[in-house]
């Protein structure tokens, strides 16, 4: 079938966005919600299952710790409580000192806003790496944190990383990120397809992809 068929059936079907599964709004590109984004991508950046590391991401949004300063308020040990009970228990410890370390920065570097981040880097590869600043990401992080920070940052479009890349190449899609992008026909389609390339890299095909792709 035609390519569109086929990327369709990937964002119908797997194309949520990690960022909406957590509860991160972050097309609205504002502090906030760029804040909690970010904690995701240090918990994802852990020998830890995705999920795991979503739920965990969900239940600081729960218990009101998606804002900076509010990091730096929570009490060490009621964080850790909280990882622990949210598939977080392997790296409970390690997690909170990480989430709260990556409070401290981004209040002294950053002013508590990490658009302020975007724009000193200026470039994609001057975000990726600025990312890596923070304690638990490294090169992974920061290409979690851009697959879909590119639906509001203009530097970061268009972006696929290794696995992203090799699911698209078994799928018969372009491995070329413009080309992809020009194939999804819009910013936040492609940011959704990357992400569906993910999913199912972790988790296989829904069979009506499966179908499209033959």
């Amino acid at each position: 079938m035609a390519h569109k068929d086929l990327i369709d059936a990937l964002i119908e079907d797997h194309g949520t966005l990690f960022s909406e599964e957590i509860g991160a709004n972050i097309a609205r590109d504002v502090p906030q919600q760029w804040f909690h984004w970010l904690e995701c991508a240090v918990l994802m950046s852990a020998r830890i299952s995705a999920a795991n590391a979503v739920q965990a991401a969900r239940a600081l949004k729960d218990e009101g710790l998606t804002k900076p300063e509010a990091l730096r308020a929570a009490n060490r040990q009621h964080l850790v409580a909280v990882l622990n009970r949210n598939g977080y228990a392997r790296y409970d410890s390690q997690g909170a000192d990480y989430l709260r370390a990556a409070a401290d920065l981004v209040g002294e570097r950053h002013g508590d806003d990490l658009r302020k981040l975007r724009d000193e880097a200026g470039s994609g590869e001057g975000i990726r790496e600025a990312l890596t600043g923070f304690k638990g990401i490294g090169q992974t992080g920061a290409g979690i944190f851009a697959r879909e920070a590119q639906i509001a940052w203009d530097a970061l479009y268009p972006t696929v990383d290794g696995p992203e890349v090799d699911q698209a190449g078994k799928l018969g899609l372009p491995d070329d990120a413009q080309e992809l992008a020009d194939a999804a026909g819009s910013r936040e389609r492609f940011t959704r397809l990357a992400a569906a390339l993910t999913r199912v890299a972790l988790h296989g095909p829904s069979d009506r992809v499966k179908e499209a792709a033959e």
